[in-house]
């Protein structure tokens, strides 16, 4: 239902790999639907330094903050790859779920999917070890697909890790038959050989 009322009543928006979405601490209307490819979410330093905090894939929706009251950005998004979303104004979303059970359940749905993937993300930065921070990512990002579509270099910066570090890790739960290797996404053939990578900890 939510993809659909994007197609139908949203504005298909491209962006090149790289290209601005939107900037933090501007005035939040649109949401976006993304069509294809990933979004980064960044934060912008006042020295010119970039800290990524996740990137948002196909079939999830971004800039939530259009929700909120003040409607500011907290975050800075751009395209992490050739890009395809819908733009839609918030309130007009809000008008078209209104009084439509199944569109408002969907509509929470996505929000209760992006809240469990920021928790992931909290949780797997806690560890000290390459190999557990990066068995805690994959195991978050793949509750509801095996395949996660994650490069190597946007593994290493969510987690802060060094690509070089970050794709022997991967190569190390490759060779451990945990996850599948190919190019630009990763399969995981193993989530409860990923829990335990990180010693078995409960994961809420």
């Amino acid at each position: 239902m939510i993809p659909a009322l994007f197609k139908e009543h949203g504005i298909l928006r491209k962006y090149a790999k790289g290209e601005i979405i939107f900037y933090k601490e501007t005035t939040a209307k649109d949401i976006y639907y993304v069509k294809s490819g990933q979004v980064r979410a960044y934060l912008l330093y006042p020295d010119g330094e970039e800290r990524t905090l996740c990137f948002i894939g196909p079939g999830n929706l971004i800039g939530e903050e259009a929700f909120g009251n003040p409607s500011i950005r907290i975050v800075c998004a751009d395209a992490a790859s050739d890009l395809q979303c819908y733009a839609m104004d918030s309130r007009q979303l809000l008008t078209l779920c209104s009084g439509q059970l199944k569109s408002m359940h969907e509509l929470l749905e996505f929000y209760m999917k992006k809240i469990a993937l920021l928790h992931g993300w909290i949780f797997y930065a806690q560890f000290l070890h390459n190999e557990e921070k990066v068995a805690c990512l994959l195991y978050s990002a793949s509750s509801h697909t095996p395949f996660v579509h994650y490069t190597h270099e946007q593994i290493a910066s969510v987690t802060g890790m060094s690509r070089i570090s970050a794709t022997k890790t991967l190569n190390k739960l490759k060779k451990e038959n945990l996850i599948d290797l190919s190019y630009k996404k990763i399969k995981v053939l193993d989530r409860e050989g990923l829990l335990a990578v990180f010693k078995g900890m409960e994961f809420i």
